[in-house]
């Protein structure tokens, strides 16, 4: 009984640990689906309680919005130059339009 109790506990965290180290949502319902043993709504619903901390936990930072764009902005310059450096031109395309988006440049 004990154990059934933690499952959920340790699904919510490693749907966190997963978003973390940089999966997609996407990615990390089907991995959780497929290694525990659950239903894809369920992992649905651990990474949507790993989103909510993640927002809760930014939000109590009370981190500022210009230097989160900022952050962001270099990342996705950064990543543009390493894929162009590698000639992966459509990780180039997808980084530009993010940036396009995130700069409201879009038309």
């Amino acid at each position: 009984m004990l154990m059934a109790k933690a499952a959920p506990a340790h699904r919510e965290q490693l749907a966190l640990d997963l978003l973390l180290t940089g999966k997609s949502a996407t990615a990390t319902v089907a991995h959780m689906a497929a290694h525990c043993g659950c239903s894809r709504r369920q992992s649905q619903r651990y990474v949507a309680a790993a989103y909510q901390f993640l927002k809760a936990d930014i939000d109590a930072c009370n981190i500022d919005r210009p230097v989160q764009v900022a952050k962001l902005i270099h990342l996705l310059e950064t990543t543009c130059e390493q894929a162009l450096a590698a000639k992966n031109f459509s990780a180039v395309v997808a980084s530009c339009r993010e940036l396009r988006e995130l700069c409201g440049l879009s038309a």
